[in-house]
């Protein structure tokens, strides 16, 4: 019986080969969407979750009550006083993230390299597979170094290595204690190099492991709790910690609390890859829709095909067939076609899956596609979408009366379906039409943020990390590169104008009895910072390099509204104190507000400050923007690294191409978003062609007869195509909120956003009716070009 079943099942394939390809390949496509969407969703859900000790780790974060936003960093003096007043934890592991450093093993090539400061409760946190060295030892002492497989091998040649010395920025000799194996990929620390915590001081003598008036987001702190301890209960224990460490003010503003380590991989990692729910949610929402409209496809040709097949569905209930056995053969012959569409679907998989790892930036692979969790996935989508598309076809062509099915007319009856394969059309539309809105809604977005004020000058600036900020070391950098007739302007600092990670500082602003706590961003720049960034003032005057001395600053307009100062000249000679203490500094000057973070965020209370011994970035300003003069800049730029910093390594990158990562997300998910709109269109449009091609098979006498009265080819094609335009009115009308809802919901995650405008839902609505309508002409000129004679020939 069920050989009977395929072997029919087989005929009908080979018989209606149109429909079977549009079938086939709409499913395909639909199934390639939902088993690339799952790859990348089981990835992206599976990091860290291999660790013995999961449910046990946590990280601690800020949290800034007033302005609603939590950092995934904390203050440096974290890890000590937990350790002192937390006695719930097993273990407390901090680490400290250090970019742009230069190593080298035995005067061999340099690298310039990323690493974090830890120490050996980093290896009673989490998980190492030790390869030489011990843990209890290997991060105990300054200047000790434990390196991945691929780092020794990239460093050494060999994982023997222990006791070999690697040196950082040419006067740090590191000695190596351990090696351990690689990371897997879904890790949220990938780092190759760790150093041990006892040697910060050597590498930063500012460095203080007690500090309570900053936090960096470069600086974590991670506990494991005792067995039987549950996290939410310690958060009196925190309460605690700020009482007694930063006062019982402090506790109106900020917060902290234990996060999962389960969570951390969409809350900011130390040098890892975030992931954002948003997108995945998104892209799981999509892949569902698409099939849902592959599956649609099949449900319209195969009932339109249903009346081609009335007499042999009549002949065999004449016979004696059940409806059962009817049921199950329909369901073999979707079974069929969503087998050969599978096949199909894992060959896109393959095409497709180095694109999307690309542009999601994840380390997925096609291994990844022939996972146990994928495979199973994919036997259960084949199961699913054969009974999503296969069984109301079946239902429907089982059901037929004998009688009714042997009728020569039965074909003409059709209409009492049609309004079926009308209600999905029109959900094709509308999804469609919904994909198409929210893609040009982020495309102007992202065209928003490119083009956005963000209060300073981003073009035709150069960034440069400092490997030395000795100040005889930049005075001659400065000298040598402003002999270039390609430069304008050098300045050093800790960061750009706008930067990923800014450092916070608690300040206080005190006016007779009236005293304001206030969380600011520092700024810590030289003499040039505002000149070379484009930053204006407002009041007051620029800073000099001789302001580190008397404590001098610039704030923003943002600061002074937020202490209550009503006008930039009047906040000038006014007091502001580092925290609660009787330190102090006075205002300079007031600049314009400019974006210290990305568009997300609102501006922050930003202040401008002289701290040479935290200038750890160089911005060069060109002259021209000209492909030809920032390559001579580039190259003078290079030599005059190399003159002032020989042994180290040049690296640069361009300040607007830095800032626009900011919105690699948003970017991502318009790339998405763009190609699931097209593969929704072509597949909606595939099946309206292949029900525009059946109906005019249906009325090709019809046709004639008109033809012969008089009817214009005109007359006909819009006769034809009226049908399969009804739908797009209601598809309109549906979309358009959803869309709007969608799109508003999105803008949400921006503090600086553009409105939502009618003419994009009139572009896509435009858009959309275009498609439909070349879809469906294409058939009915075809068909209203027949010759009238053969037309009524025809039956």
């Amino acid at each position: 019986m069920i050989l009977n079943h395929l072997s029919i099942a087989f005929r009908s394939f080979l018989n209606g080969k149109g429909y079977s390809f549009i079938n086939v390949t709409g499913l395909a496509m639909g199934m390639a969407c939902a088993v690339l969407i799952f790859v990348v969703v089981v990835h992206e859900t599976s990091y860290d979750l291999a660790q013995s000790k999961i449910d046990r780790i946590y990280r601690v974060e800020t949290e800034n009550i007033k302005e609603n936003h939590t950092y995934p960093g904390t203050y440096t003096g974290m890890a000590n006083a937990l350790r002192a007043d937390m006695p719930e934890a097993e273990t407390i592991a901090p680490l400290m993230q250090v970019s742009g450093r230069t190593m080298a093993a035995s005067g061999e090539k340099k690298f310039r390299e990323s690493f974090v400061f830890a120490d050996n409760a980093l290896f009673r946190t989490f998980d190492y597979t030790w390869l030489a060295g011990t843990p209890a030892r290997a991060l105990s002492e300054p200047n000790s170094i434990v390196l991945t497989r691929t780092y020794a091998q990239k460093y050494f040649g060999t994982t023997d290595v222990v006791g070999q010395i690697i040196r950082m920025d040419t006067r740090h000799d590191l000695t190596v204690t351990g090696v351990v194996e690689d990371y897997p990929k879904t890790t949220s620390f990938p780092f190759n190099m760790l150093v041990s915590f006892a040697t910060v001081k050597q590498v930063d003598p500012n460095f203080d492991e007690n500090r309570w008036n900053g936090w960096n987001d470069n600086f974590q702190v991670f506990v494991v709790l005792k067995k039987d301890v549950d996290a939410k209960q310690l958060a009196g224990r925190f309460k605690t910690v700020v009482l007694k460490y930063m006062g019982k003010d402090a506790l109106s503003d900020k917060r902290f609390k234990l996060n999962h380590l389960s969570e951390i991989h969409y809350a900011g990692n130390l040098g890892g890859r975030s992931a954002n729910v948003g997108l995945l949610k998104t892209l799981s929402v999509i892949g569902a829709l698409v099939l849902l409209i592959a599956c649609f496809n099949f449900i319209n040709l195969s009932t339109a095909r249903a009346f081609r097949r009335a007499k042999e569905v009549g002949i065999r209930k004449a016979v004696g067939s059940s409806r059962q056995s009817l049921i199950w053969q329909f369901l073999a012959e979707a079974g069929l076609m969503t087998c050969f569409a599978g096949i199909i679907a894992l060959v896109i998989s393959m095409a497709m899956l180095p694109l999307l790892a690309s542009t999601l930036a994840i380390p997925i692979t096609t291994d990844d596609l022939y996972s146990p969790q994928t495979a199973l996935f994919s036997g259960l989508l084949l199961i699913l979408t054969t009974l999503l598309a296969g069984i109301y076809p079946a239902m429907r062509l089982s059901g037929m009366a004998p009688i009714w099915a042997l009728k020569d007319n039965a074909a003409a009856r059709a209409g009492q379906w049609f309004s079926m394969r009308e209600g999905l059309v029109a959900v094709q539309f509308t999804v469609s039409l919904v994909l198409i809105c929210c893609a040009l809604l982020i495309d102007r977005q992202l065209d928003f943020f490119r083009n956005a004020d963000l209060g300073f000058n981003k073009t035709a600036i150069i960034t440069v990390g400092i490997p030395d900020n000795k100040p005889e070391k930049l005075q001659m950098l400065r000298n040598q590169l402003m002999r270039s007739a390609q430069i304008r302007d050098v300045s050093y600092s800790f960061n750009s104008a706008s930067a990923e990670s800014n450092w916070m500082q608690a300040m206080e602003y005190r006016e007779g009895p009236k005293t304001v706590q206030i969380k600011t961003q520092m700024k810590m720049g030289d003499s040039h910072y505002l000149d070379t960034y484009g930053i204006r003032m407002l009041a007051g005057e620029p800073l000099k390099d001789s302001d580190t001395a008397n404590f001098r600053i610039i704030v923003n307009e943002v600061f002074l509204g937020r202490v209550g100062i009503t006008h930039p000249q009047a906040a000038l000679g006014r007091r502001v104190y580092y925290g609660d203490s009787d330190e102090f500094a006075t205002i300079a000057g007031v600049a314009q507000n400019f974006h210290v973070n990305s568009l997300h965020q609102k501006i922050d209370p930003t202040i401008i400050q002289v701290v040479p011994n935290n200038f750890y970035q160089a911005g060069i300003k060109l002259q021209s923007q000209n492909a030809a003069s920032i390559r001579t800049a580039l190259a003078d730029i290079e030599k005059a690294w190399t003159g002032t910093f020989p042994d180290q390594v040049f690296e640069y990158s361009f300040l607007d191409e830095t800032l626009a990562k900011a919105y690699r997300s948003e970017t991502r998910t318009a790339r998405l978003i763009e190609f699931a709109t097209i593969l929704a269109v072509l597949i909606a449009s595939m099946g309206l062609f292949g029900l525009a091609t059946f109906t005019a098979e249906q009325r090709t006498k019809e046709i004639g007869v008109r033809k012969v009265l008089g009817a214009s080819v005109a007359n006909v094609v819009a006769l034809l195509s009226r049908d399969f335009l009804k739908p797009v009115l209601p598809a309109i009308i549906v979309a358009l909120p959803i869309a709007w809802y969608l799109m508003n919901q999105w803008l949400q995650n921006f503090e600086f956003k553009i409105s939502i405008s009618w003419s994009l839902f009139f572009v896509g609505g435009l858009l959309m009716t275009l498609v439909a309508l070349l879809t469906v002409s294409f058939q009915s000129v075809r068909a209203a070009m027949l010759d009238p004679v053969k037309s009524l020939r025809s039956e």
